[in-house]
């Protein structure tokens, strides 16, 4: 029996574009801001909560050219330019409805903290788990177990939802049912319906 719901929070929740963020800059402004910032190992410590954001932005403004260092800041805030998922909200508040636990497992870095109040379908949560708190980032499978462990959850109770297959599948080796998200709540909806999770 499924009694609780996992969100992952990135194109799931809300929307993460790292070509909406870097819009309006040259092709190759754009592959060395890309490189230098969402494609670094430093953003991987950012989320796994080894680097501040303050420290992301210091090393990342000396490895840009003066003329893009200004930019640094606004790029490694990316939450501040995105939007909640349309439908997603709704959707969260209905499974709430119906008496599952709803609960968050996001690779996110600290500053989550400071801006979950832009994400309106979290007021229904039962409980939020993110990498930079537990110092482990999906797909590892020890994130799972730890999340599991925190809220005293039994893995083939939980349905999983992301919009990465490689988290749904190292989740399914611990024992959560999964479902990958395309975009598309009504989708997401109906693959629900089928489960018998939504009537």
């Amino acid at each position: 029996m499924i009694r609780n719901i996992v969100f992952d929070m990135g194109n799931v929740l809300v929307r993460y574009n790292t070509d909406f963020y870097l819009r309006g800059y040259s092709e190759d402004e754009k592959t060395l801001l890309n490189r230098q910032i969402y494609l670094s190992v430093d953003w991987l410590r950012l989320d796994r909560g080894e680097l501040t954001e303050a420290e992301l932005i210091s090393k990342i403004k000396k490895s840009l050219p003066d003329a893009l260092c200004g930019d640094a800041q606004r790029l490694v805030k990316w939450y501040e330019q995105s939007e909640p998922i349309d439908g997603m909200e709704k959707l969260v508040r209905d499974l709430h409805e119906y008496g599952y636990k709803i609960y968050l497992l996001s690779n996110t870095s600290l500053e989550f903290h400071r801006f979950r109040e832009k994400i309106p379908a979290l007021k229904y949560f039962d409980g939020e788990f993110i990498s930079a708190d537990c110092g482990l980032l999906k797909p590892d499978e020890r994130i799972y177990r730890m999340f599991c462990e925190h809220f005293s959850l039994t893995p083939n109770e939980c349905v999983f939802i992301d919009d990465s297959p490689a988290n749904i599948e190292s989740a399914a080796r611990v024992g959560l049912n999964g479902i990958v998200f395309y975009s598309d709540v009504a989708l997401l909806r109906e693959q629900l319906i089928e489960k018998c999770i939504l009537p």
